[in-house]
């Protein structure tokens, strides 16, 4: 019940069946996270944290893309690819992080989650490069450095045309607004409201475009 309301309190409306799945995610991430300290967010704070605000971003990124192909990099526990992957329902995300105890934990919670349009991989992000250049229409990441480091590599990961998503808490305007970087365009920073019990928070997304070949 505290998930569907905090859903309808963001004005966010998925399937019953994805409301489950998450359910299940959640109740998943709050029993590891008391035995292993898995995150800093209390355990009121984490379907906020880890499905209100990734679903907000993807509802807003549906105005911009719809994605075949989606790279989490640095997903950690799933944030914030889990949560899109019930946004974005026809859509394969592959959910990236080079440590093999988080990665362990996110497949164990997402067979539990029956979520079936994700692929967990452990890798550092500059092995899967080798493989994986220009393959997907939108990359995502959260909290995994500076947006030079993050556009870096992301860069490589998506088709021309694609979008590159930076999900930030507090952002420095002038430094993102930067025009190109790393053969990616700045489109636009997206500002999000998220409706907390007792509190509303400003989040970030900060939108990139690779730009086509000559």
């Amino acid at each position: 019940m505290e998930l569907l309301v905090a859903l309808r309190t963001n004005n966010l409306d998925i399937e019953s069946k994805s409301i489950d799945s998450l359910r299940k995610y959640i109740k998943f991430l709050e029993k590891w996270n008391k035995v292993h300290a898995l995150t800093s967010v209390s355990s009121k704070e984490i379907p906020y944290v880890f499905v209100v605000e990734p679903l907000l971003a993807a509802k807003a990124l549906s105005k911009f893309v719809n994605p075949a192909k989606c790279l989490d990099i640095g997903t950690g526990f799933g944030n914030p690819g889990v949560a899109m992957s019930a946004y974005f329902k026809n859509t394969r995300f592959m959910l990236v992080d080079s440590s093999q105890k988080k990665t362990a934990l996110l497949r164990s919670a997402i067979d539990m989650s029956e979520i079936g349009n994700i692929k967990v991989v452990t890798k550092r992000i500059e092995e899967l490069a080798k493989t994986h250049k220009g393959t997907f229409d939108l990359v995502v990441s959260r909290g995994v450095g500076s947006i030079e480091k993050v556009t870096k590599y992301a860069k490589d990961f998506a088709k021309p045309g694609g979008i590159v998503a930076i999900f930030k808490a507090r952002i420095d305007q002038k430094k993102e607004v930067s025009g190109i970087t790393n053969d990616l365009k700045f489109e636009r920073i997206v500002n999000l409201d998220v409706f907390y019990p007792l509190k509303k928070v400003h989040r970030y997304i900060i939108m990139y475009k690779k730009m086509s070949l000559n």
